[in-house]
C-alpha cells in the first residue's frame, strides 16, 4: 500500500500549489466583495416644528467630494473618494503604485416635496447637515358641541 501512495499524484489543491492557490482565491474572493459591495452611507433624520433635518456622517471626506441632487421628495447623497498612492525606494525609483477609487450614494426619502433654492447643507467634522424647511402645514380641526 505505501509503494501505492508513493506513485499517486498529489492533487493541485495540496502543497506545494495549494497554499499559492488559496492565496490567489482569496485575493480575487477579497476584490469582488469590495467592489460589489457599495459603501453605506449612515444617515440621520429627523423633524423640528420648523424644519426638516438630515444629517449624514461623511468622516474624512471634502466638500468637493460631495454632491446632493434633489428631485422631488427625494435628496440623494453622493461622494466619490479617490487616493493616489506611490512608494519609491531610496534611488527614487518608483517600486509601487496604487490608485483607489470608492462612489457611496444614499437616497433620503421626504414625506414633502422639496424646492432646491429653500435646501441649505453644511460639513463640519464629517458630519454634513441638511436642512429643509418644513412645508407641511397642520390643518386646525374645529368642534362642534352638539
Amino acid at each position: 500500500m505505501s509503494d501505492r501512495k508513493k506513485r499517486e499524484i498529489q492533487p493541485i489543491h495540496e502543497k506545494p500549489f495549494g497554499d499559492i492557490l488559496h492565496s490567489m482565491d482569496h485575493f480575487f474572493t477579497q476584490a469582488i466583495q469590495h467592489f460589489h459591495t457599495p459603501r453605506a452611507i449612515p444617515v440621520h433624520q429627523y423633524e423640528t416644528a420648523d424644519e426638516y433635518i438630515i444629517e449624514a456622517e461623511l468622516p474624512g471626506i471634502k466638500k468637493k467630494q460631495i454632491n446632493l441632487d434633489i428631485f422631488q421628495n427625494h435628496i440623494k447623497i453622493s461622494v466619490e473618494d479617490e487616493a493616489f498612492t506611490e512608494k519609491k525606494d531610496d534611488t527614487q525609483k518608483i517600486t509601487e503604485q496604487s490608485l483607489r477609487y470608492q462612489r457611496a450614494d444614499r437616497l433620503v426619502t421626504l414625506p414633502f416635496a422639496v424646492n432646491q433654492s429653500d435646501v441649505k447643507a453644511s460639513l463640519s467634522q464629517g458630519l454634513l447637515v441638511i436642512r429643509i424647511p418644513n412645508r407641511r402645514k397642520r390643518i386646525p380641526i374645529d368642534t362642534k358641541e352638539v
